[in-house]
């Protein structure tokens, strides 16, 4: 039996499960998605400290969304079975388009806000891993 400390990679390949990206490449996708969500909360929140909140109610709300989405992603991820894999083909597409719309959205505010600026990044990071994950699903 294994100790309690246990790392992602490690319980990925202790699961021996068939995809075709590795553990590491796997836990890299989950800690993105898990990134993303945050980053995505706290850029929502400083949206809200903002003078000018009545004009970030788009971001907020896109924000607010993708955290959501984010941390589905990164708990369906982790699931390690095929027969979840249709479950996480269809949670990694909304994660993918998600990230996307809000990436965009805080995109629009980056030169103002140096959160949306963050939160764009780490979106694209998730959007990309997004990707990558759902190429690796096997048909």
């Amino acid at each position: 039996m294994k100790g309690p400390m246990m790392t992602l990679p490690r319980i990925i390949a202790d699961a021996d499960v068939q995809l075709a990206v590795d553990g590491e490449t796997l836990a890299r996708s989950i800690d993105a998605f898990l990134a993303c969500a945050a980053a995505c909360t706290a850029c929502s929140s400083a949206c809200l400290a903002e003078d000018d909140v009545a004009q970030l109610k788009d971001c907020i709300a896109t924000n607010d969304v993708c955290a959501a989405i984010c941390e589905a992603t990164a708990t369906v991820a982790a699931r390690l079975h095929k027969g979840s894999w249709t479950a996480l083909q269809k949670q990694l597409e909304a994660c993918l388009h998600a990230s996307r719309a809000c990436a965009d959205e805080c995109r629009e505010h980056a030169a103002q806000h140096d959160h949306c600026r963050g939160c764009a990044e780490a979106c694209e990071r998730a959007e990309k891993a997004a990707g990558m994950l759902l190429e690796a699903i096997p048909a």
